[in-house]
């Protein structure tokens, strides 16, 4: 009985193997079976694979916004170097523009006053605390600088010297309102010729102040002035500026004239002596 038995359970084993078989193959060989078997198998893997790599993904983005971030930080401070070495050499541009400007209307006015002695120097010092009283140029006694020599930048009357070394000189600037200085000066309007001496300087209106008229000739906005030279010790024909204004008393000792002058009185940088 065992031995029938188990032959039984034998042959219903190799049974259901070939049916197994039969039904693998079947199924391998059906591909609509096969597809609807891979297709929701397919469908869970793929879901499992985005969740398990949307960390990395997150991660692998904010490394590339991190480099990014770097590299935009690098460029920007190239970037302000760059700006700031432009701005540098931008200024030093500038100043060396605005200094062979100030040579060349040196070597006019050289050339001008050729008959003349002329001596240019650079402002060596110039304090903000006496900006438009005096400065120093680095000329003096030795480089034949004497007393009273007229001073000019960019073309028109900027001083006088006022004191010596025998290396460097003190102007005293027109713009002293507190100066005693008393240069002539000549004022060309269409009546003719004006005498007076310059007095003084109103900063406020940044005007220089022509007194002692000569003459009651009538004289316009835009006239000419220039040195006169009548004191003897002074250059005559330095530009000195324009009228702007003249004042309204009837009596000739009272009468001003206000010059818009024409040199740059905030900006001097090289200055010409002119003297005999």
């Amino acid at each position: 009985m065992k031995k029938i038995r188990f032959s039984r359970v034998v042959t219903l084993s190799v049974t259901s193997l070939l049916i197994a078989l039969v039904l693998l193959f079947f199924i391998f060989r059906n591909t609509v079976i096969i597809k609807n078997i891979t297709i929701p198998i397919s469908g869970v893997t793929s879901k499992v694979d985005k969740v398990i790599s949307y960390p990395f993904q997150l991660i692998s983005t904010a490394k590339d916004d991190l480099i990014d971030l770097f590299n935009t930080y690098d460029e920007n401070e190239s970037l302000k170097r760059n700006l700031a070495e432009m701005k540098d050499q931008s200024s030093d541009l500038s100043t060396l523009k605005e200094e062979n400007k100030s040579l060349s209307k040196a070597l006019e006015v050289e050339k001008n006053f050729s008959s003349y002695k002329t001596i240019t120097s650079k402002v060596t010092v110039r304090s903000t605390l006496s900006w438009y009283e005096s400065l120093t140029i680095s000329v003096g006694k030795s480089d034949g600088v004497s007393d009273n020599m007229l001073a000019v930048s960019d073309g028109g009357l900027v001083g006088r010297v006022s004191n010596l070394t025998s290396s460097d000189s003190s102007l005293q600037l027109v713009s002293n309102s507190e100066g005693t200085y008393e240069i002539p000066v000549k004022m060309t309007g269409s009546a003719g010729d004006v005498y007076g001496i310059l007095t003084g300087y109103n900063a406020k209106k940044n005007v220089l102040i022509i007194e002692e008229l000569n003459a009651d000739k009538e004289l316009k906005k835009d006239d000419n002035v220039i040195t006169s030279g009548l004191d003897g010790k002074s250059i005559a024909g330095i530009s000195v500026g324009k009228i702007s204004s003249i004042s309204d008393a009837k009596e000739l000792s009272k009468r001003k004239v206000y010059v818009t002058p024409t040199a740059d009185l905030d900006n001097i940088s090289y200055v010409t002596l002119i003297g005999n």
